[in-house]
This record gives structure tokens, sequence and C-alpha cells, in this order.
């Protein structure tokens, strides 16, 4: 019984609390009671921890705060396999994915009295104060910088699609923080304020802190347009995720979120400047002149709430894990609908910050098809991926050792790289100088089987000297036989 319980407890939470309640049990969850400066120290910890794949983190007294903040829930794969309930192999979390955008499911709304974010209501705002332990998370930042792994939620107000997305805001007063929303590539969010613009009104918008786990996957994960994350992430829970009603608004919102902060993005205001940041490239962004911004009117929580928050950089760390497999299977879902057949397997690297570089691996069955990959790649509507590298189907994209082997033994640079200048690219990658942010040279690299080229000679393209599948599964099934750990 005790075995079924557990299993039942770890394949969906309908809240952030009870996923750290299995963190605590499965020793995965660290707390740390000594008080530590908000300002500059709780980063540092947080790098030295990302950089050793160290557990969660739950800081009990930053500064003078109450208010206890949380940080990499989901930096690691065990984790991340843990809020989906399946096994830490990148095959089962694909495999998840795949289901949840086949099979999305619809959030279910409920009253505001089932709704834990109600539970406070605060119709003064001080974005300083409590509940907000907001980190200056980088030495250089030029402010506390909220949302770093949160869902900022708005909806079209002519098709009704809601965007939970994941975009930064650094707090400029106390009752104002900015959003980083960028125009290239498009956001989903950019999308939304210009409906808005167009109607003469001033954008709803909810920022909800601290959701069940299955939201801030979705958030940062690249979700097709006319898609609500809502559903998605419904899909990768099981079962319905909860929303109320917003105070403000009629916007839907995580009825289980630890806080939410309800206001309105203006249509003909911007401020000054936003910025700088420490980016997830592992540098910092620049600053932003005439932002979007929103302006907060009014905060609920939970009693006694939990701020989750993360720290950005360069990889590894949290916002990697979180944006590597969600924007894998986004890129796997994108090829998909544009009816490209044969693909395998899709990885996002983590080295490649989760974007810029893409393995494609793909079975091979005609000429042309691996430049039609790449081509798709790049086209994504919302990514940037710079670089694609496309293997065949005996090799796992997800193992940077077999992807090297196959560029090193299958390519010929004049043959099999391709570059083209001038494609899109996000404004804050800092291999593209200033004046020409925003694209990039993009380049492909075919790391399959040359059989085309070498079938125009009447030969044959050699054997691997791997055992056979059916080999290697019979060892497999005899592996403790042989007196080895399974």
């Amino acid at each position: 019984m005790a075995t079924a319980t557990a299993t039942a407890r770890k394949t969906n939470f309908n809240s952030l609390r009870e996923f750290l309640t299995l963190l605590e049990e499965r020793n995965l969850l660290h707390r740390i009671t000594v008080p530590v400066e908000k300002d500059g120290e709780v980063g540092a910890i947080c790098r030295e921890n990302f950089d050793h794949e160290g557990p969660a983190l739950l800081f009990e007294k930053v500064g003078q705060y109450r208010t206890p903040l949380l940080v990499g829930i989901l930096a690691t794969r065990e984790r991340y396999a843990l809020a989906l309930g399946m096994e830490p192999t990148t095959q089962a979390i694909s495999s998840k994915w795949r289901q949840a955008y086949a099979h999305p499911i619809k959030p279910r709304v409920v009253a505001r009295s089932e709704a834990p974010c109600k539970e406070v209501v605060l119709d003064r705002v001080d974005l300083y104060g409590e509940p907000f332990p907001v980190p200056k998370w980088h030495e250089f930042d030029a402010g506390p910088e909220l949302g770093t792994l949160h869902a900022v939620v708005t909806q079209d107000p002519e098709t009704g699609w809601i965007n939970v997305g994941n975009y930064r805001n650094q707090i400029f007063t106390s009752t104002e923080m900015g959003c980083y929303v960028l125009a290239n590539p498009p956001r989903h969010i950019r999308a939304h304020w210009e409906k808005w613009k167009a109607r003469g009104k001033a954008m709803p918008v909810a920022i909800a802190i601290g959701p069940e786990p299955y939201l801030n996957l979705t958030s940062v994960s690249a979700i097709p347009a006319q898609v609500d994350e809502y559903d998605i992430a419904g899909g990768l829970k099981g079962k319905p995720v909860e929303v109320v009603k917003a105070e403000l608004s009629d916007l839907l919102v995580p009825a289980q979120a630890e806080i939410v902060l309800e206001g309105e993005m203006p249509i003909d205001k911007f401020w000054p400047t936003e910025g700088p940041f420490g980016e997830f490239l592992g540098f910092m962004g620049g600053t932003v002149k005439d932002s979007f911004y929103v302006e907060i009117k009014k905060v609920t929580h939970r009693r006694n709430p939990i701020f989750h928050g993360t720290y950005e950089g360069r990889p590894p760390n949290e916002s990697t894990t979180v944006r590597v497999m969600g924007r894998s299977a986004a890129i796997f879902e994108h090829l998909r609908r544009a009816g490209l057949i044969g693909i395998k397997d899709v990885c996002a690297t983590p080295a490649g910050c989760a974007g810029f570089h893409v393995v494609v691996s793909i079975k091979k069955s005609y000429p042309g098809q691996v430049r039609d990959v790449m081509g798709h790649v790049w086209g994504h509507p919302t990514l940037y991926c710079k670089h694609v590298t496309v293997v065949d189907e005996d090799i796992d994209p997800w193992n940077p050792f077999l992807v090297e082997w196959a560029t090193s033994t299958r390519v010929q640079a004049c043959r099999d790289v391709v570059t083209i200048p001038g494609g899109k690219s996000i404004w804050l990658d800092v291999s593209q100088v200033p004046s020409r942010r925003g694209e990039s040279d993009l380049m492909g690299i075919d790391a399959t089987n040359p059989v085309w080229e070498y079938a125009r000679e009447g030969e044959t393209f050699p054997q691997t000297a791997d055992p056979t599948p059916e080999q290697i599964e019979k060892v497999r099934r005899r592996w403790k036989e042989y007196g080895f750990r399974p």
C-alpha cells in the first residue's frame, strides 16, 4: 500500500508544496537556515550549487524578509523527471511531452474559495517589501529581478487564446516592474499587446510566482501560437490545472500559485531603461531603451507564501534544464506539424543555451531531407537556433560524445557544412556585434552517413562495428547474471 501511495503522489502534483514534500523526503531539498544577503550572496550560492548539480535550495532567512526563497527545484534531470512522474531518461521525458501535445487537457476553473492563491489579498503593493525577497542575482544587474522562473499570463482580446510565458521583470519602483518583450524573434505576449493597443486599452497582466511545476515547464518551452500553455501543462500533469478568475480582470490565474501579482501593461507609455541582467548565455544582457513595463495594482498570495525564482547565467543551471527539455519537444512538434518524415529525436543542447544549437536525428530516406530539416529548424517562429546538426537514427542526439563522433567520421566540410548569412537570432547573442544584434549567420552540419555520395560511385557506406540491437538487448536482460549492478 505504501508503495502504491508513493507512486500516486509522484505522478502529479496539485501544488508546488506537494512537490517540495517529495523532494524533502528524497533528500533533494536543502534548507539554508543561516541568514544570507539578498544581493550577491544568494546568487553566488546558486552558482556554486548548480556547478555541482546540488539539491534544490530553500533560503529561510534572506536579509530581513520573513518569506523564504526557493531555487533549483527542476535543476537536474532527476528532479525534472520526478515532477513528471517519469523515469529520469530522455526517452521517457520526451515521450511525456509528445503525449501532452497529442492529448492536451483544458484547465478547470475553481471558485475563489477553492483557490489558495486568494488566501491573502493586498490592496497596497510594495514590491520591495513582503512577500518579495527578490535578489539582485548578479553583481552588475540593474536591480532586483523578479521574473526568472514564473508564469506571466496574458490573453488575446479577440480569440481568448491565453499565453503563459516567462519574461524577465526588473523591479523599478514599489509598484512598477519591467517586462522584457522581444520583437525579434516575436514573443506571444507582444502579439497580445499589439491587439490591446489597437483597441486603445492597456493590457491586463497577471504574474504567478510558485505555480504547480507543470506551468514552470511550459512557460519557457516555446509552445506554438494559439495553443494555451495551461492545456499542455494539463497534458503533462495528466489532469486539469486548476485556475481561478483574477481580481481585476477576466484573466485566469493558477489557483495553486504561491503569489499572484495583477496589473496592466500600458500601450502608450514606456520605461526609459531596463537592464542589464545576467542572462542565460552567461553574459550580461544589455540595457533596453523604452522598455515595456507593468503597473502592479493588487497582490494575492497564500498564507506564509514561498517566493520561487531561479539564478540565470551560463549553463548548467535550472533554467537551462527546464528550457532544454521543453524546447526540444517544441521543435520536434514544429517539425511534425510541418509534415517532415523520419524525425526520430531532437535535442536543443544544454551547452548551446537551450536554443543556439539543435541536434536532430532522422531516418534518412531521400536526398535533400537533411536540408529540409535544417530549414524548418531555422524557421521556428519564436526560437533562435543558429547551428543545426543532423545525425542518423543510430546516433542519440542527447549524447554529445556520439554527436561529435558522427561529426568526425561522417562529415566533409565543403560537402556537408552549410552556411547562410543574415539569419534571425536573439538580441542577447553576444557573438554578433551590437550594430547587428538580432541577426546571425546560420550553420548546418550534415553528420549523416553519406549514402548517396557512396552510391554514385557504386559503393556502400561501411557498416558500424557495434553489436546488433538484439545482442545488446540480450546482454541487458542478463546484466545482473553477470554480477553487475542494474
